[in-house]
């Protein structure tokens, strides 16, 4: 070989030698930082586990609050009504005391009595969105409304007409709870 061969050769020797250290420096950069993008990567993940877990008990502790407040509201949901009853029962008490006293009362005092009672304990289901359902003798039937448990076979009234009211029948905010049993006319 001779000499200039050797020096280009020894020159592409250099070359490759310096390019092979150069990717070696690149190749180590670039390895460092894919491994600081992974150690990132792991850190974003571990904090979103963590937020995630967070929200979870958030949601649970939330779920448990509402359920406990709604048990409560459940709980003492009756407590006006039940208030409003014991003022009834304080006045039946008042009625009977009245009775047992010895004291005579006509039969009309009585009456009037049971009237006032009768009175208050229906204003106390009114308050509480209970109502009587309106039903006359003669009023078509409605079977959204009217119970029928027995006909009739009149001619002075017409078909369908109810011809007895066998018990009222009520409404809950305009609910129907319980209807009115009637008799109805059948020709």
């Amino acid at each position: 070989m001779s000499s200039e061969n050797r020096e280009d050769l020894y020159s592409e020797s250099n070359e490759l030698n310096e390019t092979s250290q150069d990717n070696g420096e690149s190749n180590n950069e670039s390895i460092d930082s894919k491994d600081q993008e992974i150690e990132n990567l792991r850190k974003a993940l571990a904090e979103a586990n963590e937020n995630l877990l967070r929200v979870k008990a958030d949601a649970d502790n939330f779920r448990k609050r509402i359920a406990k407040d709604f048990e409560e509201k459940l709980k003492y949901a009756n407590q006006s009504l039940l208030m409003d009853f014991i003022t009834f029962a304080d006045n039946i008490d008042i009625a009977l005391t009245h009775l047992r006293g010895g004291e005579d009362f006509s039969i009309d005092k009585i009456r009037e009595g049971f009237e006032l009672i009768l009175k208050q304990f229906k204003d106390i289901l009114s308050k509480h969105g209970m109502k009587e359902i309106c039903c006359e003798i003669g009023d078509q039937f409605d079977p959204n409304k009217h119970e029928a448990l027995m006909l009739d076979a009149r001619d002075d009234f017409e078909n369908n007409a109810i011809t007895m009211v066998l018990q009222k029948g009520y409404t809950l905010n305009d609910r129907v709870v319980r209807p009115t049993k009637v008799k109805v006319n059948k020709k």
